[in-house]
């Protein structure tokens, strides 16, 4: 359920998530459908493709669904942190950003390539059907 209710967040159809996390089509929708467990892979691809979401939350049901922000634990951080302390804080949380970010950007560089080789084979699909 907690997929379903990550696909529902992200405004996707069970489909449409199957889809952008890289599963085929039907392996969470079987799963959900027969309430059984899904491969540890397609978590990980969850957690890759979505870094938003707690991977406690996912696995285990506990604990908050979101990840606290770096931004606002970056804030209370600044205010009680020496100066020194506050660059270093500012520092690691800015790093901590960039790596979520770059999961992220490498995640989706696979989705596109994924439905590059989808379009492709459409286009060709449907090239065929003109010549005959």
């Amino acid at each position: 359920m907690r997929i379903k209710t990550i696909a529902d967040r992200e405004g996707l159809s069970i489909t449409a998530f199957e889809t952008a996390v890289g599963a085929s089509r039907g392996v969470f929708t079987r799963a959900l459908n027969n309430h059984t467990d899904i491969q540890a892979k397609w978590l990980i691809h969850i957690v890759e493709k979505y870094p938003q979401y707690s991977s406690d939350w996912l696995l285990k049901g506990e604990g908050p669904m979101l990840k606290s922000t770096i931004v606002q634990e970056t804030q209370v951080d600044y205010v009680v942190a020496e100066p020194s302390e506050r660059a270093d804080t500012v520092i690691d949380a800015l790093q901590q950003v960039i790596s979520s970010q770059d999961i992220t950007i490498k995640s989706q560089e696979k989705t596109i390539i994924a439905l590059e080789r989808l379009l492709s084979t459409q286009d060709e699909k449907l090239q065929s059907l003109g010549k005959e």
